[in-house]
């Protein structure tokens, strides 16, 4: 281990939770668990994968974080240089950090355009003892804010096109931060509950709300010509949280999905080197790779156990260094309801502004038959249809040679799988030398015993 991984080992000790998220996401790993979580795969990835970008990020961030520290000691109240977290990590930015305001910057949503800021990012400030606390707001909307709400379209559930929202995050001073609300939240705008959907993964004082913490739509109870008062009733268990509200346009998946065939088709020149390249043959391995398949059903739908759906636009993220792609329509559609922005396939991070076409693969599906389920690259980068002849495996199935031998088995249960139930699937045992057939949760037929003075139990045959 060199000294370098040792010292920003060592460094790693002193930074925040939101800090090694930062790290974490620009390295395109899992931001979610605790601090002992996060920590142990930044030292993972400082072990197996470190890089000199991953080492400057660290320096960077401890070094911040004694001057703040420092800053903080001071009785001056100057305020402190903040470096972008961003910036640390690309190559390209390492060596010109940018300087940023010390108000937290809350995270880019792609289905939600920000057309104003109607309140800017305000800290929520425990003003009694105790663990719940209540903080109070004033706005008042501007006349063409008013006008952009009432010009606004209504969809069939209700809700208008264009929003006031509330959102809230960790009161952090580095980097981007993610929609995170406060343990046991209650918004409330001029006296009317407003409609937060969150879930707990405990029921433990001081829990908080499990991601995805989505904007909270204040629009409902607004008044658009008088002044608004709206209140949050919070837990304060030792943790800052900032909240602003802004004016947004809500973007809906297919407008989206326009945007990326616009701006964020991959050219097929660089698809075909990416297939060359990981057929490339390597004179170290004893055995080369001629081909490499690739399915054309969406991984997002198979994982989630639906009903096989075939990608119309196959994408992946910019960071992903597989050959397989995901549906983009389906992918955006999931993450407008319920938004975690995971690749389907490696489970890397794969955010919106991350999000490329396969061209190549595009012309692959409009070129194969609707029946086509897998192809296979080959080494000039050309492609050919994989089929799979199913009737032969069933053949080959049945046909399998049987081992006669005695076997006990216990009958006193039947199956209760609803799926068995419907499958016929014919099979063939010995009971003492003595063949029986039968069919899958069906009659099972033997052949007629003599009769004797001591029958024996009936016997069911459990599958």
């Amino acid at each position: 281990m060199s000294t370098d991984v040792l010292e920003a080992t060592v460094m790693l000790e002193a930074l925040r939770v939101t800090e090694l998220r930062l790290l974490l996401s620009k390295m395109g790993k899992s931001k979610s668990g605790l601090k002992k979580d996060l920590m142990k795969r930044v030292v993972d990835l400082l072990h197996n994968e470190c890089n000199p970008e991953l080492l400057s990020a660290v320096r960077e961030l401890h070094k911040l974080r004694q001057v703040s520290k420092d800053a903080r000691r001071s009785s001056k109240p100057s305020p402190v240089q903040i470096i972008s977290m961003p910036a640390c990590v690309s190559p390209e930015n390492l060596q010109s950090p940018v300087s940023v305001s010390t108000e937290p910057q809350m995270i880019k949503l792609p289905f939600y355009q920000t057309l104003d800021t109607i309140l800017p990012p305000a800290p929520l400030v425990p003003m009694f003892e105790g663990a719940m606390q209540n903080s109070d707001f004033l706005f008042h909307l501007s006349a063409s804010q008013q006008a952009q709400i009432q010009n606004s379209k209504t969809s069939q559930s209700g809700l208008t096109s264009v929003q006031v929202v509330l959102r809230i995050c960790y009161s952090e001073s580095i980097g981007v931060e993610e929609d995170q609300y406060p343990p046991n939240v209650c918004v409330s705008v001029n006296h009317a509950n407003c409609l937060i959907e969150c879930t707990y993964s405990s029921t433990k004082l001081g829990t908080e709300p499990s991601r995805p913490c989505r904007p909270i739509d204040l629009t409902p109870n607004l008044y658009l010509t008088f002044t608004n008062r709206f209140s949050v009733l919070w837990g304060n268990f030792g943790k800052s949280y900032t909240v602003a509200v802004y004016l947004v346009r809500l973007v809906p998946s297919q407008d989206l999905l326009d945007h990326l065939r616009r701006t964020a088709v991959e050219q097929q020149e660089l698809c075909r080197r990416r297939v060359s390249e990981k057929l490339r043959s390597d004179p170290e391995k004893e055995i080369s790779t001629t081909g490499l398949q690739v399915s054309l059903i969406c991984p997002f739908v198979v994982v989630s156990k639906l009903a096989k759906m075939r990608m119309s636009v196959p994408c992946r993220a910019r960071g992903c260094a597989h050959l397989q792609c995901f549906d983009a329509s389906f992918y955006l559609q999931m993450n407008e309801r319920k938004p975690r922005w995971t690749c389907p396939v490696c489970h890397r991070y794969a955010p919106f502004d991350e999000l490329l076409i396969d061209s190549l693969l595009c012309d692959v599906l409009e070129s194969c038959g609707e029946d086509e389920e897998e192809i296979e690259f080959l080494s000039d980068s050309s492609w050919r249809a994989v089929r799979h002849d199913r009737s032969h495996k069933n053949k080959e199935r049945v046909q399998h040679p049987q081992i006669n031998r005695k076997v006990i088995v216990d009958l006193t249960h039947s199956s209760s799988d609803d799926e068995d139930f419907h499958k016929e699937e014919t099979v063939s045992t010995h009971l003492e030398d003595k063949s029986v057939h039968f069919r899958k949760c069906g009659t099972v037929k033997t052949p007629k015993a003599k009769k004797s003075k001591n029958p024996g139990p009936k016997l069911l045959t459990k599958l």
